[in-house]
């Protein structure tokens, strides 16, 4: 008689593995864009043809970066929350918001949190500093701080914009995907506008292996690029 194989059952993918998935096949298409790109410009028959197809590919470049990003945590066990929350920034103020005259700074405290964790609250800032370019500052030159630090057990996120918000402003797909992800995590947010600019503070709820590593040297204040 034939023996009967057992199969062992499979477990259903997790939010992270999903990501992960549509994320490479999004950088696939990024990696043949550029791609097709690179070629074109080495067919192109003109100096200034080529210029501007290797600009192109270098903006896509910078793009991909930015998705990248945005990537889960590498290792599953826990991640430096501030380091994560860096790649974020520098990505995405070099893909969109330095070409644009908008400096964006970053002021984090350095916090192991479970990859889990560390991944959603990166993509709740993500969406905070899209959101203050978008409608706060408008596609005009500014500035955008970031600070994340923890406090009384809680994590505390503010992110600040020196744009003018628009008066009384219907809350689009933005705020709604930032509330959907803060309420996942079991926190709140609440915006702030004043002439001078608009701010959005997020408390979360730190897990009980949350780890706060305390630096050797004061944390310093950090421009992409810069140091204040």
């Amino acid at each position: 008689m034939g023996q009967t194989a057992i199969l062992e059952p499979v477990a259903p993918p997790t939010s992270l593995h999903l990501v992960e998935e549509i994320n490479h096949r999004v950088v696939n298409e990024y990696s043949e864009a550029i791609a097709s790109l690179s070629l074109a410009a080495n067919r192109a028959g003109s100096d200034i043809a080529k210029e501007a197809l290797a600009r192109a590919a270098d903006r896509l470049r910078d793009h991909a970066e930015s998705h990248r990003a945005l990537l889960p945590p590498s290792s599953e066990a826990g991640a430096n929350l501030a380091d994560y929350i860096g790649r974020i920034c520098n990505t995405f103020s070099q893909s969109t918001l330095a070409e644009r005259g908008v400096l964006l700074a970053l002021d984090a405290a350095d916090i192991d949190l479970p990859a889990d964790r560390c991944w959603r609250i990166g993509l709740v800032v993500a969406e905070l500093i899209r959101n203050a370019a978008r409608h706060g500052l408008r596609d005009r030159s500014g500035r955008i701080a970031v600070h994340v630090t923890e406090y009384a057990g809680r994590l505390m996120c503010l992110v600040r914009d020196t744009g003018q918000p628009r008066a009384n402003s219907t809350p689009g797909r933005g705020q709604r995907l930032i509330r959907s992800l803060v309420a996942d995590l079991g926190g709140s947010v609440e915006w702030s506008f004043a002439p001078d600019g608009a701010s959005a503070l997020v408390q979360l709820p730190l897990p009980s292996v949350a780890r706060l590593i305390e630096p050797v040297m004061p944390l310093d204040t950090m421009v992409m690029g810069e140091k204040l």
